[in-house]
């Protein structure tokens, strides 16, 4: 996994078409469903992968907001490969090495996280890019209900291992009609007790 960045979301209740037994909130990388308190790809300070590359670039663009404020930090991590998809078919032999999508941002120097954050890994998010970071397919696409018998989403309507999204991927779980773009996977963290918070 490559250190990808950060983002400052906020943590939401599944909606109506999501809501069941097993998904008890919802922490997707796209914006689509739990909003970004900031968004660093409106302002350009975005890195390749459409996030942050420090966390204090986001405190930084939001001054007033802070830990228990309604605003979680995220720190993500990117699978070496991809594979492009017109929505609909997936071909497991696609899967290529990293592509710069169109929009690159910022150079993409991420600062990892250090020992004095607390970061709990909390699963893997199916994310599609176009010209930007701009989709979670798991929750925006529905795709979490509909898999749930095949391929098991935890409570966070996130896959529990990088394999099992892998294997989504390749199985055609994302190709009912669900975006088209570059498909990749981001393991998602939770930053906790974060030493550069205001």
């Amino acid at each position: 996994m490559i250190p990808a960045g950060y983002l400052l979301k906020r943590v939401v209740a599944p909606p109506e078409y999501l809501a069941g037994p097993t998904i008890t909130d919802v922490c997707s990388v796209s914006d689509c469903v739990n909003d970004d308190v900031v968004d660093v790809q409106k302002v350009w300070q975005h890195n390749g992968f459409g996030v942050a590359n420090d966390p204090a670039t986001l405190w930084k663009l939001a001054p007033d907001i802070g830990p228990g404020a309604g605003a979680t930090l995220f720190y993500y991590e990117a699978y070496e490969e991809e594979i492009e998809s017109d929505g609909w078919s997936f071909d497991p032999k696609e899967w290529r090495p990293l592509s710069q999508v169109s929009s690159a941002g910022v150079d993409t120097s991420v600062t990892p996280p250090s020992q004095d954050f607390k970061v709990t890994l909390i699963g893997y998010d199916v994310v599609v890019f176009g010209d930007f970071l701009e989709h979670s397919p798991l929750s925006c696409n529905h795709v979490a209900a509909e898999v749930a018998a095949e391929v098991a989403v935890n409570e966070r309507c996130l896959f529990e291992t990088l394999e099992a999204a892998k294997k989504a991927i390749d199985t055609g779980a994302f190709g009912g009609g669900c975006e088209d773009g570059i498909y990749r996977i981001f393991s998602v963290s939770i930053v906790d007790d974060v030493a550069s918070a205001p």
